[in-house]
């Protein structure tokens, strides 16, 4: 398989992929030609045919495999692949594998140390609620099959419960620090911040957002299926269940960043900042990886992190002589934080 992040320019292509998106465009010259995006598990490039581009357009349809065969150039400084022919490949003749990304985890193995560790709240109304999440069937399926994110961090089956676990073993260590810290409204919390993904996000072939997901989002997706569940459990104290609401509406941190509303008690401050950082750490490290740097190099400008990423070197000697590459300062117009609203 040519995994499309390790194509690299020059390289001759010849392979099956699937065509996450397809447009007829008409270059300045008045030219017509297909423009394609191009897509496996480890990335997506763009695809450029400009011979009988509607003919070629007529055969297939966006999320079909195509196999295609081109060479891999650079415009404007992105990879794409210029391609010399293109047929549609039926789905049965397709290793699905090679398209869709899981967690390197079993879901069933995570959800036992999920159910373990929400085990351990001590409170009894938020116990309860932790486990009428446990014990809906329909929804365990979906959470322990969705991804977190379509693009930025733990973007593959099972990465949304992988997220929540790494959420909730932060929490867990980090209330160490802060006996002030209400223990079981933190990890309860960690629980349901992105239960709204199970609705938003969906995977066939690739992640999608669900119409309901690009008309709510997950927030206010996983804030009525909390509510709902609240709902559920007599005598639910109301002012946790407005802590927890509270937790949900806030866990984005700003109103730039699509937050409804900024974090107020210790607990939504924690989860913020920690949501924040096991999606900054899945992304980096997924980023050495799907871009193959090698210890002393650099990655690519990474968007979510604005800014090029370094893998350092096991040796102290050659990771003093590493350079950053050229051009790597912080853009001076790129002042973002990094953190991407709408993805996290």
């Amino acid at each position: 398989m040519q995994a499309i992040a390790q194509l690299k320019e020059g390289d001759s292509v010849e392979e099956t992929y699937l065509a996450a998106t397809k447009q007829i465009a008409t270059a300045r010259n008045g030219v017509t030609y297909l423009s394609i995006k191009l897509a496996d598990k480890t990335g997506e490039i763009a695809g450029r045919l400009w011979d009988n581009a509607e003919h070629v357009a007529g055969k297939f349809q966006r999320e079909d495999f195509v196999r295609i065969k081109g060479i891999v150039a650079s415009y404007q400084g992105m990879m794409q692949i210029k391609m010399k022919s293109l047929e549609k490949v039926d789905d049965a003749a397709v290793d699905i594998a090679n398209f869709v990304q899981a967690a390197s985890r079993e879901p069933d193995e995570m959800v036992q140390e999920l159910r373990a560790a929400l085990a351990g709240i001590g409170n009894t109304h938020l116990n309860q609620l932790m486990q009428a999440f446990l014990n809906d069937a329909s929804f365990m399926e979906s959470f322990k099959r969705a991804p977190a994110a379509k693009a930025l961090h733990h973007n593959y089956v099972g990465g949304l419960i992988e997220h929540v676990l790494e959420l909730i073993n932060l929490c867990r260590d980090v209330a160490k620090h802060f006996p002030a810290i209400d223990t079981d409204l933190l990890v309860s919390g960690a629980f349901i911040h992105d239960i709204g993904k199970t609705h938003e996000l969906s995977i066939r072939k690739t992640i999608e957002y669900t119409t309901e997901g690009r008309l709510l989002g997950h927030i206010s997706l996983g804030y009525e299926m909390l509510v709902e569940k609240i709902a559920g459990i007599p005598g639910f104290p109301e002012e946790t269940a407005m802590l927890l609401r509270h937790i949900m509406l806030s866990h984005h941190g700003q109103y730039a960043f699509g937050s409804p509303k900024r974090p107020k008690i210790q607990e939504a401050v924690v989860i913020n900042y920690l949501d924040d950082l096991s999606a900054k750490i899945n992304n980096f490290q997924a980023t050495l990886e799907k871009e193959n740097v090698e210890e002393g190099g650099w990655s690519a400008y990474n968007k979510m992190h604005d800014r090029y990423l370094y893998r350092q070197s096991l040796s102290p000697d050659s990771a003093a002589s590493a350079h950053e590459p050229e051009g790597a300062q912080e853009d001076a117009n790129a002042q973002g934080s990094g953190k991407l609203p709408l993805d996290i």
